[in-house]
């Protein structure tokens, strides 16, 4: 799974800030429960005393482990009577205990040399809440997909009707989601506006998310507005750079909308960078367009009409817009 630099930094810088606090709730608790009961302080400074014995008497002593075991005996009747003494004054047994969000890594972030589930829990949570922001993930879900919204008419065009694509749709999103990690696929949805290309999109997202794998969402425009502010230095071109890093190395990477942007040949070498890159790195990309597949080579290039045909899943969309349906029925 690849995680963004950035949110892990600042969950990390967040854990260490956190960290510090509770270390210096637990010294206030210590410095003042020391001066009412003076025996912790006696207690805690033989504590102190022991590990620096141990220290020496492995670099001195003949009679290690004897010592060792001796010395560690000690340590635990000091733990105990420090213990006794809190209950004996009315506080709990770990009240002078730095206190923990995470008993796997410490609040330090990794377990061993990897990163703690808590971190990745983290991330999955703060990627949930920025999908949020740029998608309906908490009302659009495979459960509210509904079919109802497509004809069961079959259509002369395609003798299929709109609600048996969108039932096959549904079903491929689905294993799509349920399998992402453990399979590689990439999907290009297409059809005229308001069909569903975006509700499945979102349902993708919030399942791919949810289970620990990071997400890269955005609008074709906004896609290559990112690249066009690194390449000519405008608006944040630092705070470009990390958006076109979390496109290039998302675990998924969904693009809305591809088609609506001015056509050009810098966003057609943008398109071309992007999904070659993560075609080359096996990292799965959805692309959502109202062009038709025979569209791609005039609008783009040959190069890149070849991966996305090749490469990608192609379902398609018909029937009637959704949001006119669900307008109408308001009414």
């Amino acid at each position: 799974m690849a995680y963004d630099r950035a949110l892990l930094s600042s969950i990390l810088r967040q854990m260490e800030r956190q960290h510090d606090q509770y270390e210096a709730e637990a010294e206030e608790r210590r410095y003042r429960l020391t001066h009412t009961i003076p025996r912790l302080g006696e207690i805690d400074r033989e504590l102190r005393a022991t590990s620096a014995k141990a220290m020496r008497i492995a670099f001195e002593s003949n009679n290690t482990d004897a010592a060792i075991d001796q010395l560690r005996a000690r340590n635990l009747e000091l733990q105990a009577e420090k213990r006794r003494l809190l209950l004996d004054n009315g506080y709990p047994a770990d009240y002078l205990a730095v206190a923990e969000d995470c008993p796997v890594c410490h609040d330090t972030g990794y377990d061993g040399s990897k990163l703690c589930r808590c971190v990745k829990q983290k991330a999955a949570e703060l990627q949930k809440q920025k999908l949020s922001s740029l998608l309906p993930v908490d009302q659009e879900t495979f459960d509210t997909f509904q079919l109802d919204y497509y004809s069961p008419q079959p259509d002369s065009r395609f003798n299929v009707s709109p609600r048996e694509l969108a039932a096959y749709n549904f079903q491929t999103c689905s294993r799509f989601a349920e399998q992402f990690g453990s399979s590689y696929e990439n999907l290009l949805l297409y059809g005229s506006a308001g069909l569903g290309k975006t509700f499945l999109s979102s349902c993708i997202a919030r399942s791919v998310t949810e289970r620990g794998f990071s997400v890269a969402y955005d609008t074709a425009i906004s896609v290559f507005d990112q690249y066009n502010r690194v390449k000519f230095r405008g608006g944040d071109p630092s705070g470009a750079s990390e958006a076109l890093e979390r496109f290039r190395s998302a675990d998924l990477l969904i693009v809305d909308d591809l088609g609506t942007e001015m056509p050009s040949a810098f966003h057609t070498s943008c398109l071309y960078d992007l999904i070659s890159g993560r075609l080359m790195r096996r990292l799965p990309t959805i692309l959502s367009t109202n062009l038709l597949p025979a569209e791609l080579e005039p609008r783009y290039s040959a190069a890149i009409a070849s991966r996305i045909l090749g490469e990608f899943t192609q379902l398609r969309f018909i029937g009637s817009d959704i949001r006119k349906i669900r307008k109408k029925q308001r009414l």
